[in-house]
């Protein structure tokens, strides 16, 4: 072990004698404080706008980096030292072509017209918070932590739109409150991004690089005259109340629950922030979206619950997704099988202690459940800042969520970022190292792995290793694959052209995996010679895959159907046509076969979206895998159909019904969220499962009503 932490220490100042001395100057604007708040309406009518700070000078990132935009666009910024107000006037002398398909709170607005905004409140380049806005008013806001987002964090802001003849105008006001900052910082790290998707054009404040997203902090400008800039008090109190009945015919239970519950949010500093929630309930989630699993490891679903998305970021662990995580938050109050386990109570100090050092703490109780008792568990996180972009940092865990014998976590990781490399290109790296303990087991308990990636445009590769030890067990982690070495190398090759072909590509990725003895278990590469993409991101891409997998035990592929144990060689071809998200009418086609262990497979994948307004969306996605074996034949089918109606950009309507023959089951999620202030929401849900087996029948039914109201000090 000493030696392995050795060559992981020499590791670190590797990666960082490749940081740049030298660094481009970014612009600057001076943010203009006010005593009269605009009003949020969309109209940029009012007086104190003209005295705002003004930002008119961009340059094209897409189709022609670094040219003039085509549309002029005016960026204005004011504060009374609560809110950040922004009012955006986006000129468009070819309005008629203006694209703005979509109203719902968090949708994807990049393939919509649409103005984002990035601000780094401790101007550290790495972390902070993006905030995105079509002209129908839709809005998104995203969590930022180096090259990690967690889209579904929602926070509490305001905006509104209005489109003429000219263009389209938005307000934006983002409380101080719902952001976290250092309050001796007089400067903050900011871009902004317009979008004009009728001609695909991106423009940019700053860093015209088409190979860097606008999250991407490392060359953000700096916006100056934040000192004094106030979070009140800091306290926010969230009383929630509701109203559930149970039907399951399962287990002929009946019942009707009205349970109260609550949160507590308060500032200790301006940049930490303690969580307390009690009794708390996730039935407004939606629905996870079910999975083909013709593998023999366990599948990965993301976390979508409130409590524990909230700077979720800050607990990530060396970039790493999947197989390998240390803390995986869905191990808390949720079964294997993805039923709910009551949370009696959590709490959460998550943040930031100056500009250098960031800090996230978790302690849940959990209820029993299924012969599980109670069960205490916890996460710790720290990481420093080093290097100009990269960080330092560690990780501890303790407990375990089945029940079974006491475990604990420790990890440091290091991850290294550089947007200052060779005349402005990326570099980035991690090295990592964990080690479990678990209660009645003595070695072979550790993980470690390291990656180097080349992230740019032209030429884009990635290297990555890790080792995950035979007995290597974070029960509050994630593992589907232990006993484990595993070698990645993926490298794309970038020809960009203007005209209705915009970019053609070339892939080839590549994955070895073998015990830790080294005997080969599975290889694995995928080939795509040319990807062709079109200027309004339409895609047509050929596929082979050439796999070997090695099964050292039999697994269940299928009920009924095993895979014996021996070497397999089997190989593949297929395509992937896909119309662009900006149309209104979409689809999607993924087809692919070949040989499949002992015998072959087939797959079939269309997908299908109708937008006839931006109030509604309308899909359908049909799933389909013919498998043919010598040990026996099978279809898997899942059918997934959605429609959202988006009446405001407040309140909204979906419902998604799902269907596969592997379960048998039918599942129907419908949603109806009225956000009559954001922090103050109304939902109504209908969960039904229905049994497909013989017929259809109800096995239950579960309505339920939540309204949460947050009062802010």
């Amino acid at each position: 072990m000493k030696t392995l932490a050795k060559r992981w220490l020499a590791f670190v100042p590797f990666l960082a004698s490749l940081t740049m001395a030298a660094e481009e100057q970014p612009p600057r604007v001076g943010l203009v404080w006010t005593d009269t708040p605009p009003v949020i309406d969309g109209v940029l009518d009012d007086e104190v706008w003209k005295q705002a700070a003004l930002i008119d000078e961009f340059v094209q990132v897409l189709p022609v980096p670094g040219a003039p935009p085509s549309q002029r666009t005016e960026f204005r910024l004011l504060t009374d030292g609560r809110e950040l107000y922004i009012g955006v006037r986006c000129f468009d002398d070819a309005i008629d072509q203006m694209i703005a398909n979509r109203m719902l709170r968090d949708d994807i607005y990049f393939f919509d017209d649409n103005v984002s905004v990035v601000l780094d409140p401790f101007l550290d380049k790495r972390n902070g918070y993006y905030f995105e806005v079509n002209p129908r008013g839709g809005r998104r806001d995203v969590l930022l932590e180096g090259d990690a987002t967690e889209r579904s964090w929602d926070a509490i802001w305001r905006a509104q739109t209005t489109i003429d003849e000219n263009g389209w105008s938005l307000e934006v006001a983002i409380p101080f409150q719902s952001i976290n900052f250092d309050p001796g910082t007089d400067a903050w790290g900011m871009n902004i991004s317009r979008g004009i998707s009728g001609s695909n054009e991106e423009v940019r404040w700053t860093d015209p690089a088409p190979q860097r997203f606008i999250t991407n902090m490392g060359r953000a400008g700096i916006l100056e005259g934040m000192t004094g800039v106030d979070q009140g008090l800091g306290l926010e109190i969230v009383p929630t109340m509701v109203v559930r009945r149970i039907d399951d015919n399962t287990v002929d239970r009946h019942t009707t629950k009205i349970e109260p519950s609550g949160s507590l949010f308060y500032k200790i500093l301006p940049s930490l922030t303690a969580s307390l929630t009690a009794n708390t309930d996730f039935g407004e989630t939606e629905a996870d979206l079910r999975q083909v699993n013709l593998t023999r490891f366990k599948l990965f679903y993301p976390e979508r619950r409130d409590f524990f998305l909230q700077d979720a970021l800050i607990f990530d662990f060396a970039n790493l997704v999947g197989n390998g995580e240390p803390f995986f938050s869905r191990r808390i109050g949720l079964t294997p099988s993805g039923e709910t386990v009551p949370l009696l109570f959590g709490g959460k100090v998550t943040g930031r202690i100056g500009n250098d050092y960031k800090l996230g703490v978790l302690n849940t109780q959990v209820d029993s459940y299924e012969g599980v008792s109670q069960q205490n568990l916890s996460v710790a996180r720290g990481a420093m800042n080093i290097f100009g972009e990269s960080t330092l940092g560690a990780i501890v865990t303790h407990g375990n969520p089945g029940g079974g014998p006491n475990n604990t976590l420790v990890g440091t990781d290091f991850i290294y970022k550089n947007t200052q490399f060779m005349d402005g290109k990326s570099l980035n790296g991690t090295a990592w190292l964990q080690h479990t303990f678990t209660e009645g087991i003595d070695d072979q308990q550790m993980a470690y792995g390291a990656s180097i990636a080349y992230p740019n445009d032209r030429v884009s590769w990635l290297l990555r290793f890790m080792e995950l030890q035979e007995n290597f067990n974070p029960a509050l982690g994630f593992v589907n694959r232990a006993d484990i070495r595993e070698y990645e190398a993926n490298f794309r090759y970038r020809i960009r052209r203007t005209g209705l072909l915009r970019t053609i590509d070339s892939l080839i990725n590549t994955k070895v995996v073998t015990d830790t003895d080294n005997n080969l278990q599975t290889f694995d590469v995928l080939i795509s010679p040319v990807q062709l993409r079109s200027n309004l991101s339409d895609v047509f891409s050929p596929v082979y895959r050439h796999q070997y997998e090695s099964l050292d035990v039999p697994f269940e592929i299928h009920p009924g159907v095993v895979i014996p144990v021996g070497d397999y060689h089997f190989d593949s071809a297929g395509f992937r046509l896909e119309s662009s998200q900006s149309r209104a009418r979409r689809g999607r086609l993924l087809v692919g076969g070949g040989s499949f262990y002992t015998g072959w497979r087939l797959s079939v994948w269309p997908q299908l979206e109708w937008r006839p307004s931006h109030h509604w969306l309308v899909g359908l996605a049909y799933e389909f895998n013919a498998v043919r074996l010598r040990e026996g034949d099978f279809n898997v089918h899942l059918v997934q159909f959605r429609v959202n109606v988006q009446f405001t950009p407040d309140v909204s309507w979906i419902t998604l019904v799902q269907w596969d023959n592997d379960s048998e089951s039918i599942g129907i999620n419908s949603r109806l969220r009225w956000i009559v202030q954001d922090g103050r929401e109304l939902f109504v849900v209908f969960n039904q499962d229905l049994d497909t087996q013989n017929g259809i029948s109800v096995s239950s039914t579960e309505p339920l009503i939540k309204l949460f109201w947050t009062f802010r000090f």
